[in-house]
């Protein structure tokens, strides 16, 4: 697959998650290098897309947590 396209309304929740994840990566670079490491481990090792999306799932969910308090 050459290409991944996400779209979200602008009101939505899931939305409110991406940017949440993604500020906290702007202002968090050791983040971002595990987050990095992951993603090079997964595409090295996923079977699929989907495989490999829920090997992040766990990472994503500990960030949130973090990016909330």
């Amino acid at each position: 697959m050459e290409h991944h396209l996400y779209v979200c309304n602008k009101d939505s929740k899931e939305l409110a998650r991406h940017l949440l994840f993604r500020n906290y990566l702007r202002n968090n670079p050791e983040a971002v290098t595990e987050y990095e490491q992951l993603k090079n481990e997964l595409a090295k090792t996923a079977k699929d897309r989907a495989t490999y999306t829920e090997g992040k799932t766990k990472f994503i969910a500990m960030i949130l947590e973090k990016a909330m308090k």
